[in-house]
């Protein structure tokens, strides 16, 4: 399947599904985002600023790409589509996204049989819509597929191993690394599937059997970037939204429509006094996501560094109590909105109290399966208690005495303080470290000819990223002299001096770092 570029063939397809778009919009490329949606009414849409909104577009949901849909879908291709919908020997159908993924891998094949051509080309109702999908590095030609140097940077999950490792340092390398591991894993076992269901098709060629990573790593691009949470049939779904998927992102300050979920319909709809003639029509992806989540999810950097917002969430690795109690990776997350530094990073009070606070871990190892834990807090024994549990359970018991709150704040602002330190040391240097533990990767020569358009996005990453982690450390600062300052801890920290040795050992961090 070629990609197509003429958009009255898109159009043409919507109508027959029943897909409902404004007369006056357009959708046609756009310098840096491929496709876009534009307004070229003579006149503004909206003019008024507490006028109803005017939908724009509204799709069926019988047209959304869901598993539920798909499933639907492919009981009328037989031996060819349904098998790859299920996890081979168990027979259990794969997961939402899985379901969306291998239905984008079979549409967009290029098959050299006809049978097969006809299967997943000619009796395919999507694709018409599917030949518009954007294809970073994978360039179709007559013949073949084969990967092309772009003028511009692709996604980060279709970089080089050498473009990933200049990365490090920053908060996309550690989510990219263990996406694309993951990714490895998924298509070696599929890549399987898929020969053993085509191998049987007469007149399959090589072609036909074989599927590449580069492939695999585009529809899980095409699903990450474009699939939504739809609250439809009773039930939260997972889907992507034809045509309305063409809508691009901005600054929240600059968005002029917006989503909204119906009983039977997903629709588009314009926001009052906010759409001209000529205007491209856009939504926000989220206002919370920062830079380097951007760039991960839907593969580019937001235009302006004066963003309203910029957030950074970093992965903090942690082989104790983090990693036994927590049980999952904790994700610190700092925020700079309008000139307000705030942080989220409430799994500290995991490592913020000590035995000598009557705080405990007990770890219970066993043949087969983790470990168990308990945690033990004023000698009452919680067993089982994880994650956020955890963590509301020591809030509870610590964070409500007047004597040990600011005492408690403190140490945590002293480990983030910490770490931010050492996050910013990351982040200035600059040689390449390998990382990347993939059998299988995008790979293509590199000329050092050639300026490489991700050193400019990595440089533009790790100024923004090392700007929060300033502002945040000024914060701390502040926060931490107030902190110092304070009756509870001066209380503290005298009552320390004429305790025993053994229980100075949890205020050293605080007396070393207040002096």
């Amino acid at each position: 399947m070629t990609q197509s570029s003429d958009s009255s063939i898109l159009l043409g397809w919507a109508q027959l599904q029943d897909i409902n778009i404004h007369k006056s919009l357009q959708i046609k490329p756009t310098p840096q985002a491929g496709l876009g949606i534009f307004y070229t009414g003579s006149d503004p849409l909206v003019t008024s600023e507490d006028a109803e909104p005017s939908t724009l577009i509204s799709v069926p949901n019988k047209v959304i790409l869901t598993a539920e849909n798909i499933r639907t879908f492919a009981l009328s291709y037989g031996t060819t589509l349904l098998p790859l919908l299920r996890n081979g020997e168990d027979e259990e159908m794969v997961s939402e996204r899985g379901t969306i993924l291998r239905f984008l891998l079979f549409s967009l094949h290029r098959f050299a049989a006809p049978r097969l051509q006809k299967v997943a080309w000619e009796s395919n109702c999507y694709s018409a819509y599917l030949g518009f999908m954007p294809s970073p590095l994978l360039q179709q030609t007559d013949d073949h597929q084969s990967l092309l140097t772009s003028p511009s940077a692709p996604p980060p999950t279709f970089w080089t191993p050498g473009q990933i490792n200049k990365a490090v340092g920053t908060s996309l390398y550690a989510p990219l690394s263990a996406k694309l591991r993951l990714l490895t894993s998924e298509f070696e076992q599929f890549s399987s599937q898929w020969r053993d269901v085509f191998e049987k098709v007469d007149g399959a060629g090589q072609a036909d059997v074989e599927i590449s990573f580069a492939e695999y790593v585009r529809a899980d691009w095409l699903v990450t970037s474009r699939v939504m949470e739809l609250p439809i049939w009773d039930e939260p779904k997972l889907g992507i939204v034809p045509i309305i998927d063409f809508a691009n992102h901005t600054n929240p300050s600059d968005v002029n429509a917006r989503y909204e979920i119906t009983d039977d319909a997903v629709k588009l709809v314009s926001l009052p006094g906010r759409i001209a003639s000529g205007d491209e029509i856009f939504i926000s992806y989220g206002p919370n996501k920062g830079s380097s989540e951007i760039l991960f999810t839907y593969g580019f950097l937001i235009d302006s560094e004066n963003a309203s917002c910029e957030c950074v969430k970093m992965r903090v690795r942690d082989g104790g109590v983090l990693q036994l109690v927590y049980g999952r990776p904790p994700v610190a997350q700092f925020e700079v909105r309008d000139g307000k530094v705030t942080w989220e990073c409430e799994f500290l009070w995991l490592l913020c109290v000590t035995e000598e606070d009557g705080f405990e871990v007990s770890v219970a190892q066993q043949i087969e399966g983790p470990p168990d834990v308990d945690m033990s807090i004023h000698g009452q024994t919680l067993s089982g208690v994880r994650g956020q549990e955890a963590v509301e359970a020591i809030k509870e018991a610590y964070g409500s005495d007047d004597k040990m709150r600011d005492v408690m704040e403190l140490r945590r602002v002293l480990i983030l303080e910490k770490w931010l330190s050492g996050w910013m040391e990351d982040l200035a240097r600059v040689e390449v470290r390998q990382g990347v533990e993939a059998d299988e990767h995008i790979t293509e020569a590199e000329s050092a000819e050639t300026e490489d358009p991700v050193d400019g996005i990595i440089e533009t990453l790790r100024q923004r990223e090392e700007r929060v982690y300033l502002l945040v450390l000024e914060e701390l600062e502040k926060r931490k002299d107030e902190l110092a300052q304070s009756d509870a801890v001066l209380t503290y920290l005298a009552a320390q001096d004429e305790a025993p040795e053994a229980e100075q050992a949890s205020v050293e961090t605080v007396e070393a770092e207040l002096r």
